[in-house]
């Protein structure tokens, strides 16, 4: 399957900026950046560096990013953040519960460098400016939701190990309160320093260096050798695969891409003609659907650099959709592979006037990432090596080893005569998750005529690798629980809009209109702005 990659004059009309994110701070940045002339660019590296401040346990400057863009003028790229490991990390010199939590389980931050990068290649705000708003959070603080003090108090006995951790979210070693005022003083220093000096002074100056120093304090292996090699973000070109006569753009391994693209080509055949398919059907098939794409993951897990066409070809191939999907209609075994935990990760979806789109997604792996916090640039290190094997595997436990990701930042677009047109930006929270959000939102729009707003908010499914499937309590389908009964191994409920279900910020493109959409299973907010405005 080719890349889309189109040429294309800009519409004489402008479309309608729009914004969504997962918290209403990083919204109002991203809204205050589009009307002083910024592009969807700027405000998207606003948006996520203002995320990193109020969505302390989903992302942040010690996590990783990944975006995909479509430019003004059709062109998609993908901006591939992902991080590796440093040079001394080994199976010897990480024990498995050094690899879940801790010092040792970090990889080389990339989100600053990343956002860096997309700002320099495509952004047109200084850099200071599009700075301000995260910076300017951190300084004054903002009121701990619900859902943060429910998550802090997840992993609070974690937190209390970590000194650092521990004063900057614990209050006398417990979570803060709902509506309690969040101040996080180090952070904003620490964003006036990235704001004057750039994002190179974390890998080439004196922040590397404390960086490193707070490594060696406590038994970690990132130093300053690991930081200045580190070789920033590469523009790629994206996946894609056609969907029910629209083309799906996503993004390469390591990220999610291929599975978010398989899912969506045995949801095609598992129900070829999804329109006429009842409620219970439609679901069935999403579980089957995100069980069958995983599967393949795990059972023919492939390097990111034997993505080849021909193999792309060959995973994204209509015989090999159909050879899978009628595996799963005879029911599924369960495979062994990775736990699922509830996961952490944010993303937010930006659009000008202009036609440039951004769908980013940024994350420190697990919920406060590796639970242990810098004292001096006050952020939390990532704890993205959990999700590197310790058997035999392309992501294995390694020197400078690429951990895995299911960030899959998506576009669903539209051929026209001209080249194409975006009906759908989007992307998801959610560890697997996020690629069942997505396959369920993304089919909720295209094959059920659902507006953004309700495909977000519908109820959800999820199918994992173990054989068993969560569903939330609200989907009152007695046949589809007996059905899923004698197909899987065991069923779930969660709660109504459960936080473990994903969460997806995603913008949809109308004749004259952009609608934004924001998941109540997060803090999300989206907001649209007067056609006049955004550009």
């Amino acid at each position: 399957m080719s890349p889309v990659r189109t040429q294309e004059t800009p519409p004489r009309e402008p479309q309608q900026a729009a914004v969504s994110t997962a918290f209403p701070l990083a919204t109002e940045a991203a809204v205050g950046i589009l009307r002083r002339g910024g592009n969807a660019v700027d405000a998207a590296v606003a948006a996520g560096w203002a995320l990193s401040v109020c969505e302390p346990s989903a992302s942040g400057l010690g996590g990783q990013a990944t975006a995909l863009l479509r430019l003004a003028n059709g062109d998609l790229r993908v901006v591939d953040g992902h991080s590796h490991a440093p040079r001394r990390a080994s199976l010897s010199s990480i024990g498995p519960d050094e690899q879940r939590r801790g010092h040792r389980s970090c990889t080389i931050p990339s989100m600053p460098a990343t956002l860096e990068h997309l700002h320099r290649r495509h952004g047109r705000l200084p850099w200071r400016e599009v700075l301000a708003p995260a910076a300017s959070i951190a300084e004054r603080g903002f009121a701990v939701t619900d859902l943060l003090r429910r998550q802090t108090q997840w992993v609070a006995r974690f937190l209390r190990e970590d000194p650092a951790a521990s004063a900057l979210f614990l209050r006398n070693g417990e979570p803060p309160r709902a509506g309690e005022i969040l101040r996080q003083p180090r952070l904003g220093e620490t964003l006036h320093r990235i704001a004057e000096l750039g994002a190179g002074d974390l890998y080439h100056g004196s922040m590397a260096r404390d960086v490193a120093d707070d490594m060696r304090e406590h038994g970690g292996l990132v130093d300053e050798e690991d930081l200045a090699r580190f070789s920033g973000p590469v523009e790629r070109e994206p996946l894609s695969a056609p969907y029910r006569g629209f083309e799906v753009a996503s993004v390469p391994p390591p990220g999610g891409g291929v599975q978010l693209l398989v899912a969506l080509k045995l949801l095609e055949h598992l129900l070829p003609r999804c329109a006429e398919s009842t409620l219970e059907e439609w679901y069935a098939a999403i579980a089957l659907s995100t069980y069958g794409a995983f599967e393949m993951r795990e059972l023919f897990p492939i390097p990111p650099q034997a993505m080849t066409p021909s193999v792309q070809a060959y995973l994204l191939s209509e015989e090999r959709a159909a050879e899978i999907a009628e595996t799963l209609r005879r029911g599924v075994r369960g495979v062994h592979g990775p736990v699922e935990e509830p996961g952490d990760t944010t993303h937010l979806t930006v659009a000008d006037a202009d036609g440039n789109v951004v769908a980013l997604t940024q994350s420190i792996q697990s919920v406060f990432g590796a639970k242990v916090a810098n004292a001096k640039l006050g952020f939390l290190y990532n704890n993205y090596l959990r999700t590197c094997p310790r058997h035999p595997h392309p992501s294995q436990l390694g020197p400078n080893s690429r951990a895995r990701s299911n960030a899959s930042p998506a576009l669903v677009l539209e051929r026209t005569e001209g080249g194409t047109r975006p009906v759908l930006a989007l992307g998801s929270a959610g560890s697997r998750r996020i690629t069942s959000s997505l396959l369920q939102v993304t089919s909720n729009v295209v094959d059920r005529g659902m507006a953004i707003g309700e495909a977000i908010d519908a109820l959800r499914i999820h199918a994992l690798l173990s054989g068993r499937v969560w569903m939330e309590n609200r989907i009152a389908l007695p046949g589809l629980v007996e059905w899923l009964r004698q197909h899987f191994l065991d069923v779930v409920t969660k709660g109504a809009r459960s936080f473990a279900m994903g969460a997806v910020h995603a913008l949809q493109f109308l004749p004259g209109a952009t609608l934004a959409g924001a998941d109540p299973r997060r803090d999300g907010a989206a907001a649209t702005l007067p056609r006049t405005e955004g550009r």
